[in-house]
């Protein structure tokens, strides 16, 4: 297995909400969990919408969907 298959490559950080609902509270924006990566300091959120597009946001302001 290459870095690519395990997401080491890109950073990626294991977290609880990975593959579940979230919502970004800032945009109010909700969609599927796809990845978590390190920015520097900050935690970055990548979320997929309900059209399909993955946005970014800051990991601090993601919550579960209700």
């Amino acid at each position: 297995m290459d870095a690519r298959e395990n997401g080491t490559a890109f950073h990626h950080i294991a977290h609880r909400l990975l593959g579940r609902r979230v919502v970004d509270t800032r945009s109010l924006r909700e969609g599927e969990l796809r990845a978590v990566v390190e920015d520097g300091r900050d935690l970055v959120a990548y979320i997929r919408g309900s059209d399909h597009r993955e946005f970014e946001a800051p990991l601090d302001f993601v919550r579960p969907a209700e």
